[in-house]
């Protein structure tokens, strides 16, 4: 049983640093739009470059686990606006509530 708790633990520390990385690369990709309609791209080149190639990076983590719900949500209407970040988060909400009950049952079943 302890070493379930500790899956557990681990699998909910996971999780909290993908929904971290998630709400990161969301903060930062709107920075950048704002920021390439500035004239701050023109003065700190190398600033704005850094920024673009974490983002980049951001988005190959996050591609394989965006994918499966952006072609999800291409069914509907969305006018633009990308919601599967807000997906993952929500579904990640719902596996650590998931997960915290599991725990739950465990410690308390002892």
């Amino acid at each position: 049983m302890g070493f379930l708790l500790t899956l557990i633990r681990v699998l909910v520390i996971i999780l909290d640093v993908f929904q971290w990385v998630i709400l990161v690369w969301v903060i930062l990709s709107w920075v950048l739009f704002f920021l390439h309609r500035s004239k701050f791209r023109w003065r700190n080149r190398g600033l704005y470059g850094v920024l673009e190639q974490l983002n980049a990076f951001f988005e190959r983590i996050l591609r394989p686990f965006l994918r499966p719900i952006r072609r999800w949500l291409r069914r509907f209407d969305t006018k633009g606006i990308d919601w599967s970040p807000l997906v993952i988060v929500m579904i990640i909400w719902i596996l650590r509530q998931l997960l915290a009950e599991w725990a739950a049952r465990l410690i308390l079943s002892r």
